[in-house]
Parts: C-alpha cells; sequence; structure tokens
C-alpha cells in the first residue's frame, strides 16, 4: 500500500495534480519538464499544421491539463490521438471548427505508420468473395478538406487513409460518398450484399452499370490493401 502511495504521489507530482517542494532545486522538477517536453516534441512532429494554429502558448497550456488527465499508453506514437480525444471530449478547441478533421488527418498518419500489420497477399477484387475495409487503411467523412489545406466548410469530403506496403508511407486518397458509404457496407456486407444495399440508398434499378463503374476502382483498391479478402469469421468478430 505504501509503494502504491509513493507511485501516486510521484505521478501527481509529474502531471501537477501536486505541488513539487522546492521547486527550484527539486530534481523533479526537472523530470516534470522532461515529460512536458517529450510530449510537446511528439504533438508537433506529429500535428504540425495543428500545433502551428493553436499557438506557443495555447498548446503548452493544453498539454499541461492534458497531462493531468493522466492520459495511459505504454507507447509514446499513441499520444497525438490521446490529445486528439482528449481535447474533443472536453470541448477544449471548439472555437476551431476545424479542428475534429484537422486532427485526425494529421494523428492517424502516425498511427496507420506504426501499426503491426502481416503482409496481405495479393487478392484481386471479385464479387462473389468476401472483402472488407484493412486494418491498414482508415477513412472518414470531413466537414473541411484538410488534405488540400483548406478549412472552409463543405458537405461532404469522404477521406481514405492507407499505408503502402510498396512505399513503406502512408497515401491519402479522395473518394466519392457513394464509394464511402459502400466500403462502409463492407464492413459487415458481402460485396453482392453491400451492392444491393447502396442501389436501394440512391434509389437505382442498374444493378449492373453500378457493379461496372465500381469494379475499376475496387480491384485498385485491392492491390493497394485499402481493402483485403476475409473469411465471414473474420467480418463477424
Amino acid at each position: 500500500m505504501l509503494e502504491r502511495d509513493i507511485q501516486e504521489r510521484f505521478v501527481g507530482f509529474i502531471n501537477g495534480a501536486v505541488d513539487i517542494p522546492q521547486p527550484d532545486t527539486n530534481p523533479l522538477r526537472i523530470y516534470k519538464e522532461l515529460v512536458h517536453y517529450r510530449f510537446d516534441e511528439v504533438l508537433r512532429n506529429a500535428m504540425p499544421d495543428f500545433c502551428e494554429i493553436l499557438g506557443e502558448k495555447r498548446l503548452d497550456l493544453l498539454i499541461f491539463e492534458f497531462i493531468q488527465s493522466k492520459p495511459k499508453t505504454p507507447y509514446i506514437w499513441q499520444v497525438p490521438t490521446l490529445f486528439m480525444h482528449f481535447l474533443i471530449e472536453s470541448s477544449k478547441v471548439d472555437d476551431i471548427r476545424y479542428a475534429a478533421d484537422l486532427m485526425w488527418f494529421e494523428s492517424v498518419e502516425v498511427e496507420l505508420l506504426m501499426g503491426q500489420y502481416h503482409k496481405p497477399a495479393q487478392n484481386l477484387f471479385d464479387w462473389n468473395s468476401s472483402f472488407k475495409p484493412s486494418s491498414s487503411m482508415r477513412m472518414k467523412l470531413l466537414n473541411y478538406p484538410v488534405n488540400q489545406g483548406c478549412f472552409d466548410f463543405v458537405e461532404s469530403h469522404p477521406l481514405i487513409m492507407y499505408y503502402s506496403f510498396q512505399e513503406y508511407s502512408v497515401f491519402y486518397q479522395e473518394i466519392t460518398p457513394f464509394m464511402f458509404r459502400f466500403l462502409s457496407y463492407l464492413e459487415y456486407m458481402m460485396p453482392k450484399e453491400a451492392l444491393m444495399s447502396i442501389c436501394a440508398d440512391f434509389d437505382i434499378n442498374e444493378e449492373d452499370e453500378v457493379k461496372e463503374l465500381l469494379q475499376g476502382a475496387l480491384e485498385n483498391f485491392s492491390q493497394l490493401n485499402i481493402i483485403e479478402k476475409s473469411s465471414k469469421n473474420d467480418r463477424l468478430n
């Protein structure tokens, strides 16, 4: 119990919940500053545009409040995502209307780069097999085209972010709202079921024509591992 109390008190010193005695000479102050500096460094590298928009003083204050919230992760690269969730959930940046979109766009790159993946098998897309969005991609329906450096509101701006196993890097691709919804259906439907559902959504009767229009893009997505072949058990899980 005593050891746990000491650990909790130490954490309190670091996150600012407990004042450090004799701060001018106490080595805990240096450790606290190092933790703050490390978070600052990681966030500036992961979200350079967003951090620049915040400005140094506001960023410094938000990092301090973030550390006080006691974020828990064994991996430093997860800090940008945790910081994003903290700011959104606590409404710290509601005055920046495009904040959520910009933070997602910048932080997801680190998340994808640091992901652990098995090198995918090259499976050409076909409508009779089960395909789903891969674990090495993320997609989001944005309201601000932040990938273009534009912060003006738009009704819908669907974006895919994916890890390239050929380039060992992360790329983005803009897609249509139609394709976004189709890929969303693939999370829990077979391709033919997704086709029927999206045609019903848009009141389209010519399924074969839609199928032909989607074919080329889906073949390209399977080659880029944006979608991957899966089993029915994978889909249920």
